[in-house]
């Protein structure tokens, strides 16, 4: 088992990972904080769509889907800015932490034989143009739109630093983080 994660933490730097760990899901700590900055629509997100509260769902009901899943492999993807506001850099680095998710979601389950999968992301869904969620109407890609790692109450900070790999790194970068959760 451990060799076979070591090579899932392999393959995800080799699929554009800048780091990666695999996490125990029993030991990741919820916290209302994160959640209560949601609240205050300090993102500006709050209630726009379905990935962000309260569309997503509450905290409880986030972390019991969470703790049907044993393990998982954290993904974060560091980009260089050419200054603190590159807006086109930061949102290229969230592309980017995505089409990673999705290359590792891919290998895992076919070289992996993982087949049960869920994906958190960094910030709010970014699909559509315009979410379903203002309107009220059903969501139109439910099987590509997944929950950020805030929205679900998990400090980032605290989860980045128990596996050893840096939150902050370095003036004028990005780092987005996102969890492949597997049984």
């Amino acid at each position: 088992m451990k060799q076979q994660m070591e090579r899932l933490v392999l393959a995800a730097r080799e699929l554009g990972a800048t780091n990666a760990a695999v996490i125990d899901v029993n030991k990741l700590v919820f916290s209302r904080e994160f959640r209560h900055l949601c609240e205050l629509n300090s993102c500006g997100r709050y209630g726009t769509n379905w990935t962000c509260p309260p569309g997503v769902g509450t905290l409880e009901e986030l972390e019991g889907k969470i703790k049907k899943y044993d393990t998982g492999l954290l993904i974060q993807v560091v980009r260089q800015l050419e200054d603190s506001f590159d807006f086109e850099g930061m949102m290229k680095a969230k592309s980017d932490l995505e089409e990673v998710l999705e290359k590792v979601s891919i290998k895992i389950k076919k070289d992996f034989g993982y087949k049960d999968l869920f994906l958190l992301k960094a910030g709010a869904c970014s699909i559509c143009k315009e979410c379903t969620y203002a309107i009220g109407e059903k969501c139109r890609f439910p099987e590509k739109a997944f929950p950020s790692v805030e929205a679900c109450g998990i400090d980032v900070k605290e989860l980045t630093t128990n596996c050893g790999i840096p939150y902050y790194n370095g003036k004028d970068t990005v780092s987005y983080v996102g969890v492949i959760l597997f049984k």
